[in-house]
């Protein structure tokens, strides 16, 4: 009997002296990884990201985040720019991050629930994910440190830790600054208690849990943070690439932008061949000239013999059913002036476009808007911007003309396999 218990005494002093983790995997449930898109960008291909200002001027960051979102009502872009840069502070972490998430995860809305997932508000934060560990406006959570495990706390007291309070601004920044905090102090732990996809920042665990199921989420994120750092004015943008004499730059802000579709790929089933590349964006971002140049056309394309149709005045759009149009939507080509050594000019064309904001005739300038990214044209895919480009009337990859602008690695590319 004696034997037994002491045997017994010492497997649990074992079980719990042992260095596994002392805790179940927290895991954002009903969210899955897209591995196709996984694939397109590899971590190390990204250039290292803008960084934050020293100090932050709330005038400027409020504009910015105004933009990054579009509409907002009066005020309320200087009060969420008060408590993203309080909290921000208050627990140490990026207010740039922050702005980025509540648009990415949200588009702003600060009642929005579900949105790819399982969350609340703003930044979506999935509350059953949190809820053994953040109790009694206590935050608790554990990391090794100098080979042992140890526990750490942060008061947020501030706020209940609950649905309806999550579905409002405030309680909804301030807690999502400090799960950051969390996941920044902690992500050392866990990259290397929990097998995980490969990825480049801690942000990834705000988005999965303790084992980041893809870097593909992140990059999203990170795509809007180098927006609200451009139009915050920290940040100027990639440097203009000089294709064949034109100095060419992104279609996009926050570049450099993810290609999700190449030229040449297979559409309707093999009937057809893709035009061009088709580049990630949200409804509604703004589309931008890649150069200078000419537009020679603004308008729709519709089926059938009428396939190209000028369009006059923004107004006019309307005239055409979304039902009605052809698989270019709305759309503008620019021509950009000859390149050194070509016969022809380059000319680009932006197609799917929610708005169109010039006109046939206009002159341009590289980085002015001329539109929207939309969906029109299209039956199922989600919002994107689709890119043509071409020298004369031959067609060219402009996944290769802009490449570091953009990026991204075609599916056959053996290298894209991680």
């Amino acid at each position: 009997m004696r034997r037994t218990t002491a045997i017994l005494v010492l497997a649990l002093s074992i079980l719990l002296l042992a260095p596994g983790r002392p805790w179940r995997a927290r895991r954002r449930a009903g969210v899955r990884p897209n591995h196709i898109l996984t694939e397109r960008v590899l971590p190390a291909d990204w250039p290292s990201e803008p960084r934050t200002p020293a100090r932050i001027d709330h005038a400027r960051f409020a504009r910015a985040l105004h933009e990054l979102c579009g509409f907002m009502p009066p005020g309320r872009d200087e009060r969420w720019a008060t408590w993203i840069t309080q909290y921000a502070q208050e627990f140490d972490v990026d207010p740039f991050l922050i702005g980025a998430l509540v648009h990415r995860q949200s588009r702003c809305l600060p009642d929005a629930e579900n949105v790819e997932g399982p969350g609340l508000g703003l930044t979506q934060i999935h509350r059953e994910m949190y809820a053994e560990q953040l109790r009694d406006g206590v935050l608790r959570y554990r990391v090794i440190e100098n080979d042992r495990w140890v526990e750490r706390e942060r008061r947020v007291d501030r706020f209940p830790f609950a649905g309806p309070r999550l579905l409002m601004a405030e309680p909804n920044i301030y807690f999502a600054a400090a799960i950051l905090a969390m996941w920044k102090d902690q992500h050392e732990t866990l990259d290397g208690e929990f097998d995980q996809q490969a990825h480049r920042h801690w942000v990834s665990h705000f988005l999965w849990g303790d084992a980041v199921r893809s870097d593909w989420e992140e990059e999203r994120v990170f795509a809007d943070r180098r927006r609200l750092l451009e139009y915050y004015g920290a940040h100027q943008g990639m440097a203009p690439l000089r294709v064949r004499g034109v100095e060419m730059g992104c279609p996009l802000d926050g570049c450099p932008r993810v290609v999700l579709s190449w030229l040449g790929a297979e559409r309707e089933g093999g009937a057809r061949e893709h035009r061009g590349i088709d580049v990630d964006s949200l409804p509604g971002e703004p589309v931008r000239a890649i150069a200078d140049g000419l537009v020679t056309f603004a308008g729709v394309d519709l089926p059938g013999h009428r396939s190209h149709v000028q369009v006059a005045r923004a107004e006019e759009y309307e005239r055409y059913g979304r039902r009605d149009l052809g698989a270019g939507g709305r759309y503008v080509c620019i021509r950009h002036g000859r390149g050194e050594g070509d016969d022809a000019s380059l000319r680009s064309c932006s197609m799917h476009l929610e708005t169109v904001e010039v006109r046939y005739g206009d002159r341009v300038t590289r980085g002015q808007r001329i539109g929207t990214v939309g969906r029109t044209g299209m039956q199922r895919s989600a919002a994107h911007l689709h890119l043509e480009m071409y020298t004369g009337e031959r067609l060219e990859d402009a996944s290769e003309l802009l490449s570091g602008l953009l990026l991204g690695r075609p599916p056959e590319d053996p290298r894209a396999r991680r």
